[in-house]
């Protein structure tokens, strides 16, 4: 059986097989994720607590998932303590993050240094343009 420790560890493997790099190797991002916090049918859990649980199976790697969403809704995926099933949120061992409401474009991107001149080839690399854009 495979398993999502597995699939992780081979993933950051394959993008730095020396481990030297201390950014996040992977950014996952779940569009139009208020989708899943919607309830399963005769069920206590949603696919978002499920594969929250997964997620937190490759802690150990360097993957940040960012869930995001169009309608508002963001107040669902960080429920209060008392209402998560996570007795580790319950016991405060572990804290939500507040969530995010705003992104801006280019993030990810490495941003222009307007002092030292930069060359045309390094502004239109392949390694900047596809940092470019918003993180969807």
């Amino acid at each position: 059986m495979i398993t999502t420790e597995a699939v992780a560890g081979k993933i950051v493997e394959l993008l730095d097989p020396l481990s030297v790099s201390p950014r996040p190797h992977v950014v996952i991002c779940w569009d139009e994720s208020h989708s899943l916090v919607e309830p399963v049918a005769n069920a206590r859990w949603t696919i978002f607590s499920q594969l929250r649980r997964a997620l937190r199976t490759i802690l150990r790697y360097s993957f940040i998932s960012i869930f995001l969403s169009t309608t508002g809704k963001f107040h669902y995926f960080s429920p209060s303590p008392e209402y998560d099933m996570s007795a580790r949120l319950m016991h405060e061992e572990l804290r939500m993050l507040p969530p995010i409401t705003e992104v801006s474009f280019d993030q990810f991107a490495e941003k222009v240094d307007f002092v030292e001149k930069w060359p045309l080839a390094r502004i239109a690399s392949t390694h900047q343009i596809a940092h470019l854009g918003r993180a969807l």
